[in-house]
């Protein structure tokens, strides 16, 4: 393949790498959550940082899929193929399969609210890594996709320095104009966070993490793998920019990856950072004086910090559970509280109260205000008053301060009033290690001890494709009132793993580990020994790096579509250039001695004067 066209084999992974991160662009569209009385009434909703890019990911996606069939019918010879990326088959295997079982294929095809990871986008992702894998085969390939990168890194920075000085360019009017194609006025703008808070492109502070868990390591490797001082200045100034924004972002799962990542390039380049301790330790201190300045300002990641280390355990709600099945069942302080109602023929309203013993609970009656007053010590402060709520009987009950309103549906059982006006039954949701959670990980940690028991449903199979938002228990009522979100909807887990093995299964998941262990003890292995004499090896090891941050923050982090293609395809180059530096190593370490090639010419004759001959004549030929 001549090297103009392999240049142009490369343009879908330049597009993607360069453009596609910085897509930002108003979509209206229909959440088609109207179906679940957990949702709100809104039948239209906007979004400006992930719809496009997820359409420009499965046009991308496509095209590669053509150019791939193109060279294995015109070079099958040099198609390769790599056991390494079988896992890849299963995991894009279970994700198929898991959103054709689905009971919410709608989702899985035309995406989620604020995710839009639908099945074709997840499907991308793994012909993204194939793609990168076979057309990225020699190291100018490799240096020309990573100069494009650094363009769009460049731009992506100039963003994000603005935003952490105060200078937010989506709020300025041509900004503004902009992502709304000449419409601001049409829309109430409003995307920003705290000023001084950076969220780039990627939507949230927390993918900001993610997004320079790959670029860091890569700018480190690109800083050392160029030789002209001016190049080293440029990724320099990149990487203090890098630090900035990443700090600015608020965000400790970036800072505690990085941390991990610190300790592992230690072990791994010792010897070396003892030798080069002339640059090392100026660049540790600029990182530090730079960390130490945004930490010593930055109430946010110190507040986050502190809280990981001291927080307090976190307090029992007097309401542990309410049930609303044929009466409603509030269990206060362990205690059970029973009521419920009947309409009589004549029109009135009858009111029970009784504990879990079916005993009568004493009560005094407020004919007045039609209240009924608790006296019962188990209970104190409750009250139940019979209300009209939107031309419909229901009752308006008081308990622990909080103002519950429940009704008798078709079916004789209970309905629960919430924040949007809708009348739905309240979910108890099994929980787990909620002590340890809650109190280490807050609202991630709610959000996980619901998710961990949602397993047992993908033991093989997943909900399918972009199906979290409706599959997670977002009727848990009681919790979310006294959380104070009852208006919010979780529409991801704060966890890539648990993204994965929930929405596409627990075989997916796994499948997903196997092929970054195999990757990076591949990687591991050829770079502890790697000389480090030209570039493909130091960007093969700030792959690695890279990944590996990235696989860190995904803990805590969710799988984007501002960020995972990135991920994906470094993944992909990753295994492609482990590839080149194995033969390269090999090749280094296995030379064939200059006597061993002057005996097997001798052995084919003994004449070295007519085999020169031959091959003169050859040449001609």
């Amino acid at each position: 393949m001549n090297k103009k066209k392999s240049t142009y084999y490369l343009v879908p992974l330049i597009l993607l790498l360069t453009i596609v991160p910085l897509i930002v662009f108003v979509q209206k569209y229909q959440p088609n959550l109207i179906q679940f009385e957990w949702s709100s009434l809104e039948v239209e909703k906007f979004d400006f940082f992930m719809y496009h890019k997820a359409i420009a990911i499965t046009v991308i996606g496509v095209v590669m899929c053509i150019l791939l069939a193109f060279r294995y019918k015109a070079k099958q010879m040099e198609f390769k193929l790599s056991y390494q990326f079988i896992p890849v088959l299963v995991y894009a295997a279970f994700t198929l399969l898991s959103t054709l079982f689905s009971q919410y294929k709608y989702f899985g095809i035309h995406g989620s609210m604020e995710v839009f990871e639908t099945l074709w986008v997840l499907l991308s992702y793994c012909v993204i890594a194939f793609y990168a894998y076979q057309f990225v085969n020699t190291f100018e390939e490799l240096d020309c996709v990573m100069k494009w990168m650094t363009i769009g890194l460049a731009v992506m920075l100039a963003l994000g320095v603005g935003q952490a000085a105060g200078y937010d360019f989506f709020m300025t009017h041509i900004g503004q104009e902009l992502i709304t194609g000449g419409r601001a006025s049409d829309y109430g703008i409003d995307l920003t966070f705290e000023k001084g808070r950076v969220f780039l492109t990627v939507y949230n502070p927390n993918y900001v993490a993610s997004y320079f868990a790959l670029m860091i390591p890569m700018e480190v490797a690109l800083l050392i793998r160029h030789k002209k001082w001016y190049m080293k200045a440029v990724y320099a100034v990149m990487l203090v920019a890098s630090l900035v924004c990443l700090l600015a972002s608020g965000n400790r799962s970036g800072i505690v990856a990085f941390a991990l990542t610190g300790i592992l390039v230690i072990v791994f380049y010792f010897k070396k950072i003892m030798k080069a301790w002339k640059f090392i330790v100026p660049a540790a201190v600029v990182a530090a004086v730079i960390f130490t300045a945004f930490i010593s300002k930055n109430d946010l990641i110190i507040e986050k910090f502190v809280r990981l280390f001291t927080a307090s355990e976190t307090p029992d709600h007097a309401i542990s559970k309410i049930e609303t099945k044929e009466d409603v069942a509030i269990t206060y302080q362990g205690e059970v509280f029973h009521t419920r109602y009947e309409i009589t023929e004549e029109g009135y309203i009858s009111v029970s109260l009784y504990d879990d013993e079916n005993e009568s609970i004493n009560h005094t009656f407020d004919e007045n205000n039609y209240l009924y007053v608790v006296d019962d010590p188990r209970f104190p402060g409750f009250t139940i008053q019979a209300v009209n709520l939107n031309e419909e009987v229901a009752l308006g009950v008081v308990a622990d301060n909080i103002t519950w309103y429940f009704k008798k549906g078709d079916d004789n059982t209970y309905y629960y009033y919430n924040i949007f006006g809708r009348w739905d039954k309240i979910n108890n949701p099994p929980r787990v290690a909620v002590k340890f959670l809650e109190r280490v990980f807050e609202e991630r940690g709610t959000i996980w001890s619901k998710t961990i028991p949602m397993l047992k449903n993908s033991i093989l199979f997943g909900t399918g494709a972009d199906t979290y938002t409706v599959t997670y228990p977002q009727n848990d009522y009681v919790n979310k009132t006294y959380a104070g979100t009852q208006a919010a909807l979780d529409v991801k887990p704060h966890c890539f793993y648990l993204q994965v093995a929930t929405q596409s299964g627990v075989p997916a998941m796994i499948a997903i580990i196997v092929f970054y262990v195999w990757y990076f003890i591949t990687g591991a292995k050829l770079y502890w020994r790697a000389s480090y004499k030209d570039g493909i090896e130091v960007l093969g090891a700030g792959i690695m790096f890279a990944t590996f941050t990235y696989m860190i923050v995904s803990i805590l982090n969710d799988s984007t579509v501002s960020v995972a293609p990135i991920f994906w395809a470094l993944m992909g180059l990753g295994v492609s250039v482990n590839e080149m530096v194995d033969k390269k190593l090999k090749l280094q370490l296995d030379p064939v001695p200059a006597s061993q090639i002057e005996s097997n010419v001798k052995s084919h004759s003994a004449d070295g004067k007519a085999i020169k001959n031959k091959s003169k004549k050859r040449s001609r030929k």
